[in-house]
C-alpha cells in the first residue's frame, strides 16, 4: 500500500521530486488540471512546489501531484 505524500520523509521526497529542480516540466494533477513550467523549488516543509509559468510564481501542494516529466522546448506555458 502506498503511503500518502504527507507522512513520506522529507527526504524522500527531495530524492523523487529533487531531479526536477530548475527544469521545464509538465505535471498532472490529481484534481484533472495539468500545467507546464519551471520547476523552481521544492518546499517540503510547506509540502509545497514553486513553479514559474510564463513568468508568474504559482504554488501547488505535493499531494496534489499525480505525474511529472521533462517538458519538449516547443511546449508552451499553461495551467489549465
Amino acid at each position: 500500500m502506498a503511503e500518502a505524500t504527507e507522512t513520506i520523509n522529507p527526504r524522500h521526497l527531495r530524492e523523487k521530486f529533487g531531479e526536477w529542480t530548475g527544469k521545464r516540466v509538465t505535471v498532472g494533477t490529481h484534481s484533472y488540471h495539468y500545467l507546464c513550467g519551471v520547476w523552481k523549488e521544492l518546499d517540503v516543509m510547506a509540502g509545497q512546489v514553486v513553479f514559474e509559468i510564463g513568468g508568474h510564481e504559482m504554488r501547488l501542494g505535493l499531494s496534489d501531484i499525480a505525474t511529472v516529466s521533462a517538458a519538449p522546448a516547443w511546449q508552451a506555458e499553461f495551467f489549465k
